[in-house]
């Protein structure tokens, strides 16, 4: 009997801190830039001998992509501890496609729950494999076959790691949000979060290979709070 009554009671307390959609009235936002801590690194040149005729034969590492004035592209800014807001309006059947042995999306927010649909438009095989705090999320095969979708539903929220286990250059990420309030930072690494309700709350970031940020912001009705930050 007790056992029941925690398992309801965990239920409950998972349900009630689910994310719930009201009406925003005077939001605010948030925005900043993330950028590379120190001196930026040269991209590393990476040599391919695996299918060359479909991968090339030379390409940069993207795990880092780097702006002139160091802004860091591709890192998931969010709000972590938000309860309510505006509707999650992102794709609920996103895409991650395989293109010349490349990730496209490189990096991409889905929403939790949401149903990805895994292809890819190279002829040759690719393994699609991710992920989360080192516990393996996606694993899928994809052999050169026009046409094949492979599909999984997205039900743990955070960043996944990408990688395929046939090409090791290969590598990118995908993000669950469990809520509407993220953003991905632009070639210079700026990033704006939108009609954020007037409060405190908990900002984060996570990016495929730097270590995360958080802290704390404000927002005012109508105004904007900055968060700005640091990764290597």
């Amino acid at each position: 009997m007790r056992a029941l009554f925690l398992a309801a009671l965990l239920a409950s307390l998972s349900a009630s801190a689910e994310y719930t959609e009201t009406q925003v009235t005077n939001g605010g936002s948030v925005k900043g830039k993330i950028s590379y801590n120190g001196r930026a690194p040269a991209p590393k040149k990476i040599t391919i001998t695996k299918d060359p005729k479909i991968c090339g034969t030379t390409r940069d590492d993207d795990t880092f992509i780097i702006g002139k004035d160091g802004g860091v592209k591709n890192v998931v800014v969010y709000l972590s501890d938000i309860s309510s807001g505006k509707k999650m309006d992102a794709d609920m059947k996103p895409v991650l496609d395989q293109k010349g042995c490349h990730y496209q999306p490189h990096v991409q927010v889905v929403p939790l729950h949401a149903m990805l649909q895994v292809k890819s438009s190279d002829p040759i095989l690719h393994n699609v494999h991710s992920f989360l705090n080192g516990s393996t999320v996606i694993n899928f095969a994809m052999p050169p076959q026009p046409g094949l979708v492979l599909t999984k539903k997205m039900d743990k929220p955070g960043g996944e790691q990408l990688k395929c286990d046939v090409h090791s250059f290969m590598t990118g990420g995908i993000f669950v949000a469990s809520n509407p309030y993220f953003a991905l930072t632009a070639d210079d690494g700026t990033y704006e979060i939108k009609d954020v309700p007037p409060g405190t709350y908990s900002v984060a970031t996570w990016h495929q290979a730097a270590g995360p940020l958080s802290g704390s912001v404000t927002v005012p009705a109508g105004g904007t709070a900055t968060f700005d930050g640091k990764v290597r």
